[in-house]
């Protein structure tokens, strides 16, 4: 196995070494320019200062909850220096959210381009913020991959399963539909958790790495209806790879995104909370009747015990409910009810900048409001959940 980083120069100094010691079921990622350098697998972790050396059994976990600015996958360096300019000054943001597709990660079996992330540490750790991650398995645009090229192979079952997508002709092509991954494959679990296992080898022990995310659970319309037993093979996959992540991360918040099917959240909320895995959410709508049904009674479940941290997304902003009109909430009333309704620890609101509403900009005249709390967590429940063993400042 190798391990690749490409780093800006400014960072080769720092970055000293870097931790992969894969799990049994193996994995890996990584796609190199010219500039990057190869390293041997058993030095240390993440070169950022922050980096901590742990204890095994130690298991506190890093607790900085409050609001961050959510990023789309591609998110450019400069959009990323400057969200993270843009909220240097305000002490009730406490950083930013970016998001990756596996491939991005995994762009070739068996080797990591962790680079980006290293960069989006250094920036946040510039100006004293923190970095949340997410990971996605599913894509939306028309022949879009979120998985490595090498998954989508007889050897791990195609990998993904093709979803309807707005495009219309020639509809089942990849051309014209999005892609999930196929969790029910047993070999396409694993070189998730290899993944993971990775992840977080060399990023749990940074204490300016605040969490990991994984996109929804919502199956989407597969182009071929999926079976029965491959929709409980899928949740039961899942749990176990959010199992096996928090097990990577145990000083760090691990958070699954959750909507539907309404039929799976229950059991694997359940699974999640004897994991101490986290619940999140792709939206939040103030008046959606299927969420009300399928997730947000489990945000209920879950309050206290682990972290919570729906997101505000694009259409959040535009409407009250899914495919409704156009109907702008405030954003004062995206925040009270992920706070109240939804017992929010963190929330993740993205940068939408569409006109004439310009959301990102209502939000940022939010937090600088003088009548918005001015706490580290802008407001937010700070409690530690009780099924972590504690939480911390600092590792």
């Amino acid at each position: 196995m190798e391990i690749r980083l490409n780093m800006r120069p400014a960072l080769a100094g720092s970055l000293a070494s870097a931790l992969v010691l894969l799990a049994a079921c193996g994995g890996g990622d990584g796609t190199v320019s010219s500039q990057s350098s190869s390293m041997p697998a058993a030095v240390s972790a993440a070169g950022l200062d922050t980096a901590q050396a742990l204890t095994p059994g130690d298991t506190r976990v890093k607790w900085h909850p409050g609001h961050y600015v959510q990023l789309g996958a591609g998110a450019t360096d400069d959009l990323v220096q400057r969200t993270f300019k843009e909220i240097s000054s305000l002490s009730n943001v406490r950083g930013v959210q970016t998001r990756y597709m596996w491939r991005d990660l995994e762009p070739t079996k068996d080797g990591y381009d962790f680079s980006e992330i290293d960069k989006e540490l250094a920036m946040a750790q510039a100006v004293g913020k923190k970095l949340f991650i997410m990971v996605g398995t599913k894509v939306f645009s028309a022949g879009g991959r979120a998985l490595p090229d090498y998954m989508h192979t007889d050897e791990y079952g195609g990998g993904v399963y093709r979803i309807q997508i707005d495009a219309k002709d020639t509809l089942g092509t990849e051309a014209t539909t999005g892609e999930n991954i196929a969790m029910y494959v047993p070999a396409v679990r694993d070189r998730m958790i290899a993944l993971v296992t990775a992840l977080g080898q060399r990023y749990n022990g940074n204490n300016t790495f605040e969490g990991i995310g994984f996109n929804e659970t919502a199956l989407g319309q597969a182009v071929v209806p999926l079976n029965s037993t491959q929709k409980t093979d899928f949740f039961n996959n899942l749990a176990l790879m959010d199992a096996a992540a928090r097990r990577a991360f145990p000083n760090t918040v691990v958070m699954q995104f959750f909507n539907f099917p309404r039929i799976n959240m229950p059991g694997l909320v359940n699974s999640a909370l004897n994991n101490g895995v986290s619940l999140g959410g792709p939206d939040t709508f103030l008046n959606d009747s299927e969420l009300e049904l399928s997730a947000y009674p489990l945000y209920d479940t879950a309050a206290g015990k682990v972290a919570l941290g729906p997101s505000v997304q694009a259409e959040n902003y535009f409407t009250t409910y899914q495919g409704g009109p156009y109907a702008p909430p405030a954003v004062t009333d995206l925040y009270g009810f992920a706070k109240n309704r939804l017992h929010a620890n963190y929330i993740f609101w993205a940068k939408n900048l569409t006109a004439p509403l310009y959301p990102y900009t209502n939000v940022l005249n939010m937090f600088k409001s003088s009548t918005f709390p001015k706490d580290a967590a802008g407001g937010l429940t700070t409690t530690c959940p009780t099924n972590f063993a504690s939480c911390t400042n600092a590792l």
